[in-house]
């Protein structure tokens, strides 16, 4: 697989502007977008019909993985903001990016395929720690298609094209590791 870094292939003199009026709008993925992991600190567990671990995948493992029939997977590591702040290196260009974006009147937001996390205020201060302001006064919010079921890749564009019609957005921009 391809990193994401070799998607992305940008000069700064030739870089177009970027668009940020009201019909524009700009997302970014958590995991190996803004932030790098040690993949043996997070992973998605798959479990057999009783409940017992038969195989660990990495996130992008998981962004291709089928699932048996009767096996269920377990996305603990996930929803911890403890195994976050212990996995996450930050990729300070994307980050730098996305600042520059928000600051510079773009709407940005951050659209992840993680659940819920189980301490909001402990991942939001994991966020402000790179200068990253989730807080609802930022503008900067956290959509979490995990919380909805299917593969990341379908429920992501599903957030995306309901923002499009709810939001009448012209233009939209997804930076994200999966070409998925």
């Amino acid at each position: 697989m391809l990193k994401f870094s070799q998607y992305l292939i940008e000069k700064q003199e030739s870089e177009a502007p970027v668009e940020t009026g009201r019909n524009a709008k700009h997302w970014f993925d958590i995991d190996e977008t803004l932030f790098a992991h040690d993949h043996n600190k997070l992973r998605v567990h798959v479990k057999d019909p009783s409940g017992r671990r038969v195989r660990t995948l990495t996130n992008q493992e998981f962004n291709s993985h089928q699932l048996e029939p009767g096996h269920s997977y377990d996305f603990s590591e996930f929803r911890s903001s403890d195994v976050f702040h212990q996995s996450a290196k930050p990729i300070r260009q994307m980050i730098a990016k996305m600042k520059a974006m928000k600051k510079n009147g773009a709407k940005v937001e951050m659209l992840t395929a993680r659940g819920d996390l189980d301490d909001k205020q402990k991942f939001a201060q994991i966020m402000g720690k790179y200068g990253i302001d989730i807080t609802p006064k930022s503008g900067i919010h956290v959509r979490r298609a995990g919380n909805t079921p299917g593969k990341p890749a379908d429920t992501k564009a599903a957030h995306i094209d309901g923002a499009i019609e709810k939001e009448g957005l012209k233009e939209v921009h997804l930076y994200d590791d999966s070409i998925d």
